[in-house]
């Protein structure tokens, strides 16, 4: 999934919208936490994590509640719907990123299918920050 920063195709509207957020990721493979983490940030994301685990989620969280949050479903060992709930409950938008979305979870502000371009992330998180304003 390197590919999330290459050729990405993000419109400078969708890259302001988010810029200085605060974002949590929630991925417990390595490499795709870390090209989340680039791309976010070369968006202009303020990453928190990434967070292999919900323990050190809700870690992170304590610290500083973040307005947003990228959450896969399906940890090693554990999944993520109660994290998503107790997020939701904190305010916290959370976009779920998987590649089983047979279910989405309830309190999910949106759902990002695996795979999925660095764009189509950046333009859902957009969209649930900004929904009425119509920029993309």
């Amino acid at each position: 999934m390197r590919h999330m920063t290459s050729d990405q195709g993000i419109s400078n509207a969708a890259a302001s919208c988010l810029a200085g957020k605060r974002v949590l990721v929630v991925e417990d493979t390595w490499v795709v936490a870390d090209a989340l983490r680039s791309l976010l940030e070369e968006t202009g994301l303020v990453v928190a994590g990434p967070s292999a685990t919900v323990a050190d989620a809700e870690r992170l969280v304590s610290e500083q509640v973040p307005e947003l949050a990228v959450v896969d479903v399906r940890l090693k060992g554990e999944t993520a719907l109660d994290l998503i709930d107790w997020l939701h409950r904190r305010g916290v938008s959370v976009v779920v990123v998987s590649g089983f979305v047979s279910m989405p979870p309830g309190n999910a502000a949106a759902v990002v299918e695996k795979p999925f371009s660095g764009a189509e992330l950046i333009e859902t998180l957009c969209d649930v920050v900004s929904p009425s304003t119509g920029i993309l």
